[in-house]
Formats: C-alpha cells, sequence, structure tokens
C-alpha cells in the first residue's frame, strides 16, 4: 500500500489558550464560538492551536477526535482529502483566514468550519450527523462538484454555491436540493450500487472512501440532468 502522507491539524502551528483567542479574535463575528468551550460542565479541555501563514498540504488533512479549536491565519489546502470531524457529541471549531481548497472534502458531528473566503472542492464534499450542528460556512463562494448532507450538517456561502446537492428537504431556507436525502431507497437510479447499502441508501461511509479513490458517485448521465450545479444559488 502507498504512503499517503496526512497532516494533523492539532499538530501545525503553535499551541495557544482561549485567552489568546478571544484576544485575536476580539469583536469579530465569530468569536462568540468560543463560548460552547468555555461553559460550566462543557467539554473536557480542549486543544487550541494558532497557525499563521497557512497550511499547505501535500497530502490529506484532518482533524482529531475534539474538542479542538484552531486559527488559521491564512488559507487552508490539502491535495488530497480534507476530513475536519470530532467523536460524537464533542465541540470542534476551526476558523480559516483565506481561501480553503481540496480535492475532497468531508466534515462532521460537533465539527464548525468558518471561511473568510471561499471554499473550493475539486470533486465531493461530505457532511454528517451534526451532533453539534456541524456546519461549513463561507464568506466567499462555495464551489464542489456535488455536495452530499445528512441530517444537522450544513453549508453556506454569502457568495453562493455552485454544487449539485444532495440534502434532506426542508434544511434549507431558500435552497432545495437537487436530490433528496430522505432515507427511503432513494439512492438507486441516482448512484453507482456500489456506494448503496442494502436499503438502496446513499452509504456515507462507502461513498466518501470511493471519493478518495478518486471514483465517481453517481451513473452516467445524472450529472448533467441538474444544470442548476453549475450557477450560484444563495443559501441565506
Amino acid at each position: 500500500m502507498a504512503f499517503v502522507k496526512t497532516d494533523r491539524l492539532e499538530d501545525l502551528g503553535h499551541a495557544a489558550t482561549l485567552a489568546e483567542l478571544h484576544s485575536s479574535l476580539h469583536l469579530h463575528r465569530r468569536e462568540a464560538e468560543l463560548a460552547e468551550f468555555e461553559r460550566p460542565n462543557g467539554p473536557p479541555s480542549c486543544t487550541v492551536r494558532i497557525i499563521d501563514g497557512g497550511v499547505d498540504g501535500p497530502g490529506n488533512v484532518d482533524t482529531g477526535r475534539g474538542p479542538y479549536v484552531v486559527l488559521i491565519n491564512g488559507p487552508l489546502k490539502a491535495s488530497g482529502h480534507l476530513n475536519l470531524w470530532t467523536d460524537d457529541y464533542l465541540p470542534g471549531l476551526v476558523i480559516v483566514r483565506g481561501d480553503l481548497r481540496a480535492r475532497t472534502l468531508s466534515f462532521g458531528n460537533g465539527a464548525r468550519v468558518f471561511v473568510e473566503g471561499s471554499v473550493f472542492v475539486d470533486d465531493f464534499l461530505f457532511g454528517q450527523y451534526g451532533d453539534h450542528n456541524a456546519v461549513l460556512s463561507a464568506t466567499g463562494e462555495l464551489r464542489a462538484r456535488a455536495s452530499f448532507l445528512g441530517a444537522y450538517a450544513y453549508i453556506y456561502a454569502d457568495g453562493g454555491v455552485r454544487s449539485l446537492i444532495y440534502a434532506p428537504r426542508g434544511g434549507w431556507e431558500t435552497l432545495e436540493p437537487d436530490i433528496e436525502n430522505e432515507g427511503v431507497g432513494d439512492g438507486a437510479g441516482f448512484f453507482d450500487p456500489a456506494v448503496l447499502d442494502r436499503y438502496g441508501d446513499l452509504d456515507f461511509r462507502l461513498a466518501i472512501q470511493a471519493a478518495r479513490d478518486g471514483r465517481s458517485l453517481f451513473l452516467p448521465g445524472v450529472e448533467e440532468r441538474f444544470p442548476a450545479r453549475l450557477t450560484s444559488r444563495s443559501t441565506k
């Protein structure tokens, strides 16, 4: 098996404290996110890192199990897969002061990711679970070949989203999914059978692995049935 380089965000930059984060984010609109890590009877002590100059990962980039707070003073780039997750019911916060770029991307559970630029995903993007309302939010635009979202995982972009959207209906204020994710065998007719579970629904675990391997998830001709994926759509 070929060696795949992986960078762990919590190993980069320098260790910091929540007080330093408050100082760096004073009056910033995301400073309030730190309260989740400071409340009484809240999560155990978290890892706090400040990364100056950005991150340019030559392979895969991921996070640990949480809780963690990572402030990146620059762009975040992964030439492979970018995995932003926590264990169940643990919070995670990543603030990127620049663009975010990755070949494929997944986020979920307690991970909340705020990008002060645009998000560019060359292939597929995945969001799952959201026990702390997992979110990937950009002040610029968000582009991905397709975005696959489970319940309570959301993507937002002030500059609009250009992506085919597979998500539960009713999870958006204005943007309806192109393909509904309702967990009732709705994957048949859209996706390669290799990424479906025994009930005919998209299996996110299989789909993420296929995306990381560079395989398409869609049956031939499916993507072309949704021309709106190429236009900028509001998530507000």
